[in-house]
């Protein structure tokens, strides 16, 4: 699948939708969005699949791009794959906000997996990480975890 780049002007914000891979090809589309972008940008990663060093490379560059002007910059429905990369290369995230995350539940039980989204001033962690609230399991349920180390996961925030 390809990469597809939404853009939707809302109430004096830019919603940006990305979909697909962050990968090598991603700097053409980059590029081209860049000069489209005003001064409040959202950028929605629900629907990314993953990403690569060529991609990373290529959102860096764009990141340092945008922040030469005066932006105000959020990020919203970061995957997995976004919050990985925030917590390696903090530059990946430059000056953007996060106000929300997906994180994947795991029940040992019975194996289900279940996608929560973590938001800015509900569930989403302000400080510290010591113990997110549990989750009931759908299908049986047990108690579940989320996959990774929450104080790995959420390492951002401390940032």
């Amino acid at each position: 699948m390809g990469i597809s780049i939404n853009l939707v002007q809302k109430d004096n914000w830019d919603l940006v939708e990305y979909v697909g891979p962050i990968d090598a090809e991603a700097e053409v589309h980059l590029e081209q969005l860049l000069s489209k972008l005003g001064s409040q940008i959202k950028f929605n990663f629900k629907q990314v699949e993953s990403v690569n060093s060529c991609g990373v490379r290529s959102w860096i560059n764009f990141m340092r791009e945008l922040e030469k002007g005066d932006r105000k910059i959020v990020f919203e429905e970061c995957t997995s794959e976004i919050v990985m990369q925030i917590n390696m290369i903090p530059s990946f995230k430059g000056k953007a906000e996060v106000k929300s995350v997906y994180g994947c539940y795991i029940c040992d039980e019975c194996g289900n997996e279940e996608s929560v989204l973590f938001e800015a001033g509900k569930n989403l962690p302000s400080g510290p990480i010591t113990e997110l609230p549990g989750k009931a399991c759908s299908q049986c349920g047990s108690e579940m975890e989320l996959e990774e180390m929450e104080e790995e996961y959420f390492a951002f925030l401390a940032a």
